[in-house]
């Protein structure tokens, strides 16, 4: 398992690739809500098993103390395997690098226990997004 970071876009295909089959295909968000404004300003963050794409995630700053944490995606053949989890610790590690102390993110509620088991507390009630129950999650870094 390798996690690349692809401040120079160079992953940026691959993950826009996961996140297609994910998002679109399985769970039919709709292309124009899931490519949207803040690609260019995200850091985008590739999981390679065997040198092949099978996890992504993204975030940017959401203010001076706090990064948004965005598109987490694994592939169905990957999951149950932690590296959604590994995905996660690797942005936390590198947003605090940054001088980053907080992550939030909006989770589907059905990982809503997946990411209480890496210390986010749900922080908000339950809103729609692209027609998925989703609520917002806050964490320290």
């Amino acid at each position: 398992m390798e996690i690349l970071v692809s401040d120079d876009k160079k992953y940026y295909p691959d993950c826009v690739t996961i996140r297609e089959t994910v998002f679109v295909q399985e769970q039919n968000v709709p292309l124009e809500m899931e490519i949207d404004e803040y690609e260019d300003e995200c850091v985008h963050v590739l999981l390679l098993l065997d040198n092949e794409p099978a996890g992504t995630v993204r975030y940017r700053k959401y203010d001076d103390t706090t990064v948004k944490i965005e598109r987490m995606a694994v592939l169905k053949e990957h999951r149950g395997k932690h590296f959604g989890m590994n995905l996660m610790y690797f942005v936390h590690l590198h947003a605090k690098s940054k001088g980053f102390t907080w992550a939030k993110l909006g989770a589907q509620t059905h990982a809503i226990p997946f990411y209480e088991k890496i210390g986010y507390q749900v922080s908000s009630g339950e809103f729609d997004d692209a027609g998925i129950p989703h609520v917002d999650m806050i964490c320290s870094l």
